[in-house]
């Protein structure tokens, strides 16, 4: 049992922004040491926590209550824009600077493509579908601009979902949560480890393998009663408890990474929210309200195939350039870029607040005026 001085499961103080930190930082080191040729074993140790998953599961939780406590009429919308402003913003700074980086390494001048090979890409790139990636772009670094972005289509997809999903959840939610994990958990299991064909790399890309992991991050912030068992434990041993279960998955093949299987999964996300709330001042302290994982994740593979289209990797120092370069941008980003974009979600949920609340007192005054005639 824990000391429960230091752990707490308010929705307010958490480590949740520290530990997408750490998940952001995992993909931007494994995709770099992958693709730049860096074989350096204590990395290893990093494949044992996917970002991927930990993303999906600490959007459930976040997104899921984001939605829930928006009040009025407006939440739809409200929830909508606010998302907006938070992906949208750095992504489209993401796709200038790849674009940049396309144009100033001499790619585009050397690679024939068409405007209609070209205009695709662009409205998908700023629209929904990020994963697209064109033909003539096939020759560039790994093949994929920025691979990295696939999650980001299966992000929006999420966020079109979470109001279904709260409906049912204030419906029938013990029903919709244990019928819908077992199904999609069977769905992840048998889509997630055949990407070779067009459909299967499809269905990759959407939220069906990958909802039942936003699916438990609502289903837990939405039950204290959980909560409270899952700190009744120390971290401690669910860390013990999934570095075995990822070992023998690892070692039998039976979906590691991304295709991590569900009971590896449900055992991270247990070790991931016990620390979220284990000394649950230690994020703030450290990052001050700051947040650059979001830049960290969209940032690393236009850096990673602009050296590899130039030939260059293999060192070591390559490696620590992209992740200098990645944390540099990153910071650029969140300072001049996300968080003054995120200032425009408290102007719009004040304005809708304030709209919301003059409906109010006018219907109010209204009352009032019919009953003294």
């Amino acid at each position: 049992m824990s000391s429960l001085s230091h752990r707490t499961s308010t929705a307010t103080l958490n480590n949740f922004d520290l530990i997408r930190l750490f998940a952001a930082t995992q993909v931007a080191i494994g995709h770099s040491a992958r693709y730049l040729n860096i074989d350096y074993p204590p990395l290893e140790v990093l494949s044992y926590f996917p970002g991927v998953p930990i993303f999906f599961f600490i959007s459930g939780y976040l997104i899921y209550q984001s939605y829930a406590n928006i009040k009025g009429e407006n939440r739809l919308k409200v929830f909508l824009i606010n998302r907006f402003l938070r992906l949208y913003p750095a992504l489209y700074f993401c796709f200038f600077l790849t674009l940049s980086s396309l144009y100033l390494s001499g790619y585009l001048q050397t690679h024939s493509f068409t405007l209609k090979e070209f205009a695709p890409w662009v409205f998908t790139s700023l629209t929904f579908f990020q994963f697209y990636n064109p033909d003539f772009l096939r020759s560039y670094g790994t093949g994929a601009v920025n691979g990295s972005l696939w999650t980001i289509s299966v992000e929006l997809q999420f966020y079109i979902l979470a109001p279904i999903l709260f409906f049912f959840f204030k419906k029938y939610k013990t029903i919709a949560a244990v019928v819908g994990l077992l199904v999609l958990a069977n769905i992840a299991n048998s889509c997630c480890n055949n990407t070779s064909t067009i459909p299967t790399k499809l269905i990759n890309a959407s939220f069906i393998p990958w909802f039942y992991m936003f699916v438990l991050g609502a289903y837990v912030s939405t039950n204290k009663h959980l909560q409270a068992k899952i700190l009744a434990v120390s971290p401690i041993y669910y860390l013990i408890a999934y570095a075995a279960s990822y070992y023998v998955t690892r070692e039998y093949k039976l979906g590691t990474w991304n295709e991590i299987n569900p009971v590896c999964f449900v055992l991270l996300c247990l070790l991931v929210f016990s620390l979220a709330h284990t000394n649950p001042s230690l994020s703030k302290r450290i990052l001050k309200g700051n947040d650059i994982s979001y830049g960290i994740y969209i940032y690393h593979m236009p850096l990673v195939n602009l050296l590899l289209f130039n030939g260059i990797q293999d060192k070591a120092a390559v490696f620590v350039t992209v992740l200098a370069g990645t944390f540099s941008l990153a910071i650029f980003s969140w300072f001049f870029i996300e968080k003054p974009s995120l200032k425009l979600k408290t102007i719009t949920l004040r304005s809708y607040s304030e709209t919301n609340s003059t409906a109010t007192a006018r219907i109010a005054e209204r009352k009032s005026n019919i009953a003294n005639g």
